[in-house]
């Protein structure tokens, strides 16, 4: 056998907002179709089977059970494509273009259909300002395959950093995965005490914010933050966190996000992305974490002893 070329890619590419906004809502309402495919897997604490998994040309839901079996939905973020494949043989697509939200929900129910699979989710979208049920959702939307491939990109660059770093954790933690309801990725560690997301919080809060934690991730931007950047918070928030010194340089404690920041276009300037990200998860993760009173023998070196 012939051993295939290693070609080289860009790993930080450029996704302005401002470009990436009209493909981003399209793409994001179509995730949140397929996410919502995985309520009907059993509730893990803190909604830890709901994540989308990143796979070597996409996303994937994983294997969701079905009857006897399993179907599993792939997006394939290289040729833009979504597939259906199932444990009894069924292999079926459909195309990412250019389209409505209420289409691609359409097509893809009618692949599931083509495939015997028989399930209803919630047509309303979650976490989003814009709650148009999906199958009204009819405006026509571009969808920008470059931008989207640059974005899954940065996904798959951001969880590589994110590996490193959740290794160095003795504690709880839970696979890293894109949250289809906030499109973000993220890591998060757990102290063990527990927590409350507050009386007024919703169904979703309800159900993630039951432990102490830290959680640091990666989105691409919306319309009250318009840049793509890296985030971090302590929950709950410790008194006196902003006042903390994180590294790099341009990273920041954010008033109005109420969390530390580091803007993407600034880490791609760095001579070291890799370097200069881990060090922003590693230094607000210890800054968190002090504030909050963590045991500090909770983070080792990730390497087998």
């Amino acid at each position: 056998m012939s051993a295939t070329k290693n070609v080289s890619l860009d790993s930080w590419p450029a996704l302005a907002y401002s470009d990436f906004a009209a493909t981003q809502h399209l793409l994001h309402m179509c995730l949140q179709v397929v996410g919502k495919l995985k309520l009907n897997e059993p509730f893990q604490s803190q909604w830890a089977e709901l994540p989308l998994w990143l796979s070597a040309r996409g996303l994937t839901t994983g294997p969701i059970p079905y009857g006897d079996g399993a179907y599993e939905i792939y997006v394939d973020l290289l040729s833009h494509a979504v597939e259906c494949v199932t444990s009894w043989g069924f292999t079926g697509q459909l195309p990412l273009r250019s389209m409505s939200v209420a289409q691609f929900t359409e097509q893809l129910f009618d692949l599931l259909r083509k495939a015997g699979v028989e399930v209803s989710i919630n047509l309303k979208p979650q976490e989003v300002p814009n709650t148009i049920p999906f199958d009204q959702d009819t405006e026509q939307r571009p969808y920008e395959a470059s931008l989207v491939t640059s974005w899954w990109r940065i996904l798959l660059s951001t969880q590589r950093v994110m590996r490193i770093f959740q290794g160095r954790f003795k504690g709880k933690t839970q696979p890293i995965g894109l949250m289809w309801g906030t499109l973000d990725i993220r890591d998060v560690r757990y102290n063990g005490k527990p927590a409350s997301a507050g009386p007024k919080a919703d169904y979703i809060r309800r159900n993630a914010m039951t432990e102490e934690l830290v959680e640091v991730g990666w989105w691409s931007g919306s319309a009250a933050y318009p840049k793509a950047a890296f985030y971090s918070f302590t929950y709950p928030q410790p008194e006196g966190i902003e006042k903390e010194s994180i590294s790099p340089s341009s990273a920041r404690w954010d008033a109005a996000m109420g969390e530390f920041l580091l803007d993407y276009d600034d880490l791609r300037k760095s001579a070291d992305p890799d370097g200069d990200l881990l060090a922003f998860f590693e230094t607000s993760y210890r800054a968190g974490a002090a504030r909050a009173g963590w045991n500090p023998n909770l983070v080792g070196t990730g390497t087998p002893e």
